[in-house]
């Protein structure tokens, strides 16, 4: 994948970041709906750039395992900061008790920050609900390319589909719904087949708007709610993703615009951070404005204010933390693979169960080895994995 598509599938998860914002600012008028079809604008993204550089590609085994040791320490950073921030303002300044949480004790709260970070993180951070499905829909993804990513192209599609079957009442799905994209994109190249992609787009991002638009209210038509409630926000995010990917003269200049480019560089984090900032600042200012002005006015005066200061945060979390995590992320698997391939290059065998069980016996002998036995050691591992990839 280029640079460029990179570029721009970024700017469009910082759009989808930037929506779920909006929607926590306009709780009140129902446009949180808006912010669950950029969740699942997420997914679909996550199922579609994680996957597309291994589908069909030979010899990626040893990178798919890389990236699986990879993805739990890349997401892992923002994680523990929000909810060790989300656990301060809890307790200081909304003076809630450690006894008010599912951990209950501080012993059960460090277990679960240190064990299960992403099954309990929102209880400290409500919007990190979405990290255990990215994490777990990013590990389907992987597993998926790794066991059909080399199989016959049709065949994989039609095994892609079963699975899409299989997901279709749960966010899984969208990840899903991103391999098949993908696929499509790289290997059959479904794009260069329609010959007024261009003019499709909009009317396709038009129709995704308005299916995800339709927000019904009590004593609606329940058949309709359901398709509201369980598919009709996937569908309108897949609309929207199909528009992007299909135009190129009108949604990727955008995209490509330098300051949609930053909002897809700190996206992770504005996600992550500002829910905790709007349980603290902007309740302070909202609650002061509405004081001295009607409802409406309070509410566009407070997000004037504290956006920027949101987009801020979101910039030191991702300088400081997420770009720190992903370096450090990059590194473990690394080595992490490296020494599986010398566990398994020293023994002469392929790659079985017991070289994971050995795994962190071997680190250890590694990490206490002498500083030159060490270094030699991960050379001979690195060379290996370069060979054998």
């Amino acid at each position: 994948m280029s640079t460029k598509h990179l570029t721009y599938l970024d700017s469009l998860r910082g759009l989808a970041a930037l929506t779920v914002v909006f929607g926590h600012y306009f709780l009140t008028y129902d446009f949180v709906h808006t912010g669950r079809i950029a969740v699942c604008l997420f997914f679909i993204l996550s199922g579609f750039v994680l996957s597309q550089r291994f589908l069909g590609t030979a010899g990626m085994k040893w990178l798919i395992i890389e990236a699986v040791i990879k993805r739990p320490f890349r997401l892992l950073g923002v994680v523990w900061v929000t909810v060790i921030l989300g656990t301060i303002i809890s307790i200081c300044v909304q003076g809630a008790d450690i006894s008010s949480f599912a951990c209950r004790t501080w012993t059960q709260y460090t277990l679960d920050f240190f064990i299960s970070p992403f099954a309990t993180g929102a209880e400290f951070n409500v919007v990190l609900w979405t990290i255990s499905w990215e994490l777990w829909g990013s590990m389907l993804v992987f597993g998926t390319v790794f066991c059909c990513g080399m199989l016959p192209k049709y065949l994989r599609m039609v095994i892609f589909i079963i699975l899409l079957t299989i997901n279709i009442h749960n966010f899984y799905c969208g990840f899903i719904i991103g391999v098949i994209i993908a696929d499509l994109h790289k290997n059959f190249h479904a794009p260069m087949f329609i010959a007024y992609r261009n003019l499709i787009a909009l009317p396709l991002f038009i129709s995704g708007i308005l299916v995800g638009g339709y927000f019904l209210k009590e004593g609606s038509d329940p058949v309709m709610l359901q398709f509201i409630s369980n598919g009709g926000r996937m569908i309108s995010a897949l609309l929207i993703f199909i528009s992007v990917m299909l135009d190129t003269k009108l949604f990727r200049p955008c995209l490509n615009w330098s300051p949609i480019n930053f909002l897809g560089n700190i996206s992770y984090s504005l996600y992550a951070i500002h829910f905790l900032l709007m349980k603290t600042i902007v309740e302070t200012i909202d609650t002061v404005l509405n004081r001295y002005l009607q409802h409406d006015a309070a509410l566009c005066g407070t997000m004037l204010i504290t956006l920027p200061m949101i987009v801020f945060a979101a910039w030191i979390i991702d300088k400081y933390v997420d770009k720190s995590g992903i370096r450090l992320a990059a590194k473990i698997a690394q080595w992490a693979v490296s020494i599986i391939t010398l566990e398994i290059a020293m023994r002469g065998s392929k790659l079985k169960l017991i070289v994971v069980f050995r795994f962190p016996l071997t680190l250890l002998r590694i990490l206490f080895s002498s500083k030159r036995r060490y270094s030699n050691l991960i050379n001979g591992a690195m060379q290996l994995c370069m060979v054998r990839r």
